[in-house]
């Protein structure tokens, strides 16, 4: 979804830097030049945000600030400078930030603040205190900011809601409560999640130097003496969502295969005994599939590995929309498997043989020299409880299938 911004700017260089960074953060980009134009482009538009001047020819005082405000669109404030009396002026208005004008890294900076606004919708800010006025000043912050908020009165309610949403991201947790405290809240979430799962922002307005050692050491990641700065509030929070995003990131890449964007051997491992062990205790069976393209060396011959990569492609595009509720991995060359999880036998091999058939009707679709190919498919179910063993049958079912003609299952 494409989002679009208006700038308020009448100094055209500078409109053309923040229009460029606008654009390369993905926004569709409007620029007034004065606060008569703000008017009139607000009247006809929806904006996701906007990106304002303090001083325009029509505006001295900053009354663009409102404007925007006032239209409900989410306002970052770019200045010249800053003097107590600016600074008065801008903190009156519910705004996402101000920027001063002055350097490089200002620029920078608003790069980051556009492109967290669009993330910051996808997360989940859990609010813990047993004070409805706080609570609701903080979810106002974290509105403005375009997270999505929950509430909660106390520790044994926060952990409820937390069972209810596991993906919740952010607890803000006061300490004083009835029935569970912050810091015991704290390490009752760090024993359900790793601080890469989840981050915690332990405030207190009590006048205890311990306090934030206590919220540290029961796994809250950091902490707040209220009454806080609002600015100081959104860095803490932005640097501690930044953290959450980067380890994301970072997971992602180790468990995704590089060209099919899949998850690879390791994480399938890992994931699938897992769900074994779970299978074991409920006495289910678990079942998995071997899938393999047939002639694939062939293929890359005879029209070259771009071509074979393009196959590849294809290929897991319609695996994951195939098989969406179910495991599924690259694990090498043109190896691929699904794991089911307790699945019905009849079940399996039924969406694994629509599978195959679609393969083979449509797989000159999926390269641009229009090579057709088709897949062979062993499979295999428990009750067997080690991914191992599971994954050695069903590739002597693969092989039989293979060597008996290929593009069939083998069951």
């Amino acid at each position: 979804m494409t989002r679009r911004i208006l700038i308020v700017e009448d100094t055209p260089t500078i409109a053309r830097v923040q229009k460029h960074i606008a654009l390369k953060a993905g926004y569709e980009v409007d620029i007034a030049e004065s606060l008569a134009q703000t008017k009139e482009l607000i009247s006809k538009n929806n904006y996701f945000c906007a990106v304002v001047d303090y001083i325009l020819p029509d505006a001295p005082s900053g009354e663009a600030v409102p404007c925007t405000v006032q239209a409900e669109i989410p306002t970052i404030v770019m200045t010249g400078n800053i003097d107590k009396k600016t600074r008065e002026t801008v903190e009156k208005y519910p705004i996402i930030d101000y920027i001063i004008k002055e350097n490089k890294q200002a620029y920078q900076y608003l790069e980051k603040q556009l492109l967290r606004l669009p993330r910051n919708e996808d997360i989940k800010v859990l609010v813990v205190d047993d004070s409805a006025p706080t609570r609701h000043y903080i979810c106002s912050l974290l509105t403005r900011h375009k997270y999505q908020t929950l509430q909660a009165e106390d520790g044994k309610e926060a952990l409820a809601m937390l069972e209810a949403a596991p993906d919740i991201s952010v607890i803000i947790t006061d300490n004083e409560m009835p029935n569970m405290n912050g810091d015991e809240l704290c390490t009752e979430i760090r024993r359900l999640y790793n601080n890469d799962e989840k981050a915690i922002i332990g405030i207190s307005g009590a006048d205890s130097s311990d306090l934030s050692t206590l919220f540290l050491k029961n796994g809250a990641n950091d902490y707040l003496h209220k009454p806080f700065n609002s600015e100081e509030f959104y860095c803490r929070l932005s640097q501690n969502v930044d953290m959450l995003t980067l380890i994301a990131t970072i997971k992602k890449q180790a468990n995704t295969d590089y060209l099919t964007k899949l998850p690879n051997r390791r994480y399938f491992f890992e994931e699938a005994k897992k769900s074994l062990k779970k299978i074991e205790l409920d006495e289910g069976n678990g079942a998995l599939a071997m899938l393999d393209i047939d002639h694939f060396k062939a293929i890359n011959d005879t029209y070259g590995h771009d071509a074979g990569d393009e196959v590849l492609k294809g290929l897991s595009i319609c695996f994951s929309k195939y098989f969406k509720k179910y495991l599924v991995a690259r694990l090498g060359g043109e190896e691929f498997a699904v794991y089911f999880a307790d699945t019905d036998k009849q079940e399996a091999l039924k969406r694994l043989e629509g599978f195959r058939y679609f393969i083979e009707t449509n797989s000159q679709e999926f390269s641009k020299a229009k090579i057709k190919f088709t897949i062979s498919i062993g499979f295999s179910i428990g009750p067997v409880y080690q991914i191992d063993e599971l994954l050695k049958q069903a590739d002597l079912k693969l092989y039989d299938a293979k060597e008996t003609g290929r593009n069939k299952i083998i069951s």
